[in-house]
């Protein structure tokens, strides 16, 4: 078996430290819109891209030359290994989605308990394998957060991470995550950030219905020569769902409809309170709608149909 290289809470300090240091030589060019500052740390280099807290923006991590956050190439993680999307939370302050794209390798927060999907108010920091991976909440609204956290009693900010929930005890084996459970930690510049575990993205064979009824949704893969149609439950699309050539993607006839222009991990289908989002995951050869290349599109409820690669089209049938 593999080990996985470990990285611990000190040196996911001094990794914060390092990407600080950077970015604060480059400050976001819009600091008046909300949002995060999303970055990854490998040894002493750094990548960061902002990302502002609006409905629907996201960014999607890995070695892939297209995406967002980029990785050296064979540096121990995939081609599309995580994507990120702002959120908005119960409170009314904005928060970060962080979702494993259904990998081998997760990721991890200050312990050993492996994460596929998180929610968090306030900033992250987690390790994946020899990387560390974590985002700032930047602008008015988290300025504000601030100031009101550091001003309950708190005479010094701490530095880094610390965990302050109930640590599990001991055991020979990490706990598995628990969903809906939230673990709060002391972050740098004052700060608590709160992290839930909530249910991965899925994929199509764990949720395909046996046949149409209320509470799903209608899906048609179609080329020139076949066609494979699926029905998933609504509720899926909260957590997540994975479209493109991956064994863990699609099955159920569509893979027999796919191409090798369809990325691995293509589609992401996602939903965020009432809207239904499709969203690129930075593919190779793209997703059009109506002829346009996209990177997100809203779908409605009437349905829509969208272009993956050259050929492939994507029906979403009208809800009934």
């Amino acid at each position: 078996m593999t080990v996985q290289p470990r990285i611990d809470v000190a040196a996911m300090r001094r990794a914060l430290s390092t990407a600080e240091a950077v970015m604060a030589l480059n400050p976001p060019e819009s600091p008046m819109i909300d949002g995060y500052r999303l970055f990854r740390v490998s040894g002493g280099d750094v990548a960061w891209l902002d990302m502002p807290a609006n409905a629907g923006a996201y960014a999607v991590f890995g070695s892939h030359p297209r995406c967002d956050v980029k990785f050296a190439s064979g540096d121990d993680v995939c081609v599309r290994h995580l994507v990120a999307t702002c959120c908005n939370l119960p409170d009314g302050a904005f928060g970060l989605r962080l979702m494993d794209l259904q990998t081998s390798i997760p990721f991890f927060v200050d312990d050993d308990v492996p994460r596929r999907s998180i929610v968090v108010s306030g900033p992250l920091l987690v390790r994946i394998g020899k990387h560390v991976v974590g985002g700032l909440p930047v602008g008015p609204r988290a300025s504000s957060r601030v100031l009101q956290v550091s001003s309950c009693g708190m005479s010094e900010p701490p530095r880094g991470i610390e965990s302050i929930a109930e640590k599990p005890a001991d055991s020979a084996a990490p706990p598995a995550p628990t969903e809906g459970i939230t673990t709060s930690h002391r972050f740098a510049r004052g700060e608590i950030s709160h992290i839930t575990s909530v249910r991965p993205v899925s994929h199509i064979e764990e949720m395909v219905a046996p046949r149409a009824k209320t509470g799903y949704v209608r899906l048609t893969l179609q080329s020139s020569e076949r066609s494979a149609a699926v029905e998933l439950p609504e509720q899926a699309l909260d957590d997540g769902v994975l479209l493109g050539r991956a064994d863990n993607c699609l099955d159920r006839g569509l893979r027999a409809v796919l191409s090798t222009h369809i990325s691995r991990t293509h589609l992401l289908l996602l939903r965020d309170g009432t809207e239904v989002m499709a969203l690129d995951l930075c593919s190779t050869n793209g997703t059009r709608y109506a002829g346009q290349k996209v990177r997100r599109v809203m779908i409605p409820t009437e349905g829509l149909a969208l272009t993956l690669g050259p050929e492939l089209t994507l029906i979403w049938h009208p809800q009934t």
